[in-house]
């Protein structure tokens, strides 16, 4: 069936007249193309009073309309798509990241995507991630990357890489008690003051809670680093998630925790509701790719 039926059914529907949906469309061969509907799907679609000019739509008609709308909506999709690959990448790409990850994201995603699609341009945002599900719901960006809990995974589709496990990182000249060499239980960081980012203390509160003490909190904040840089003259211990040992700056001790729910998982998000650009599903085949490498 030509697509120029269904569209031209739209336009009598919403107009309720022959004459001016022909008027509208210059098409004078309308109510042909409406008994050649009705004849192909065995249904009565559109109904006329007797002495009046004015049409209306069958219950079968009715029905048809919303079909007819969902076939031109997927048929201007497909158009639209065939045609990115007849053009360069091109567009803009909005991201929302943690303030924690937004070096690391750039780095290892943005700046390789960047170098292979020239013409694409970003806007970068540092935020919670409480701001990240907003502005994705809001579909003001495109996608977010945080390395904390996702609320609401009904709405969210995500993809997880590596996991970050919590460290206690200290100075030398912290008189802490711990001995690097041996293994670290949130139960022994009872009394002693922590640093930690917002996104580590929900989790190390909930394990300490487990050993009946609140952990004692002196300085937080938004990001990691700040964390690691209180504690650089021996003011506490940081509590800080990351991939590895050698993410922290030298001269200072760690020992991972011992723990096994103490970990976040590197994760991208986008929203479920809104469809992908094609630009962004670009970006999206090219993370996957690179975080796919990353594991291995």
């Amino acid at each position: 069936m030509d697509f120029e039926f269904y569209r031209n059914f739209i336009t009598v529907a919403e107009t309720g007249n022959l004459t001016t949906a022909s008027k509208k469309l210059a098409q004078p061969a309308l109510s042909a193309q409406i008994k050649t509907l009705e004849h192909y799907y065995g249904a009565k679609l559109i109904q006329t009073a007797r002495g009046k000019r004015q049409l209306t739509l069958t219950e079968a008609g009715e029905a048809f309309l919303g079909k007819a709308r969902q076939i031109c909506r997927t048929e201007e999709t497909i158009l639209l798509d065939m045609q990115s690959f007849n053009k360069k990448a091109s567009g803009t790409l909005r991201f929302s990241v943690s303030p924690a990850k937004s070096t690391f994201f750039i780095n290892t995603y943005l700046r390789p995507f960047a170098a292979a699609y020239p013409e694409i341009c970003f806007q970068f945002r540092e935020e919670a991630v409480s701001a990240q599900t907003r502005h994705i719901a809001e579909n003001s960006s495109d996608f977010a990357f945080a390395n904390a809990p996702l609320p609401s995974p009904q709405l969210f589709a995500a993809h997880k890489t590596q996991k970050e496990y919590f460290y206690a990182v200290y100075s030398p000249q912290a008189n802490c008690g711990l001995d690097p060499q041996q293994p670290l239980t949130p139960k022994q960081l009872q009394n002693i003051p922590v640093c930690c980012n917002f996104g580590c203390y929900s989790l190390l509160r909930k394990a300490c809670l487990k050993h009946g003490f609140m952990p004692k909190i002196r300085f937080i904040a938004t990001t990691n680093t700040a964390a690691l840089a209180f504690v650089q003259d021996g003011s506490g211990i940081a509590i800080v998630s990351a991939g590895g040992r050698d993410d922290f700056p030298q001269g200072l001790l760690q020992q991972q925790l011992a723990d096994d729910e103490l970990y976040f998982e590197q994760t991208l998000f986008w929203s479920k509701k809104d469809r992908l650009s094609a630009t962004a599903q670009l970006f999206l085949d090219f993370y996957l790719a690179a975080a796919k490498t990353d594991r291995h």
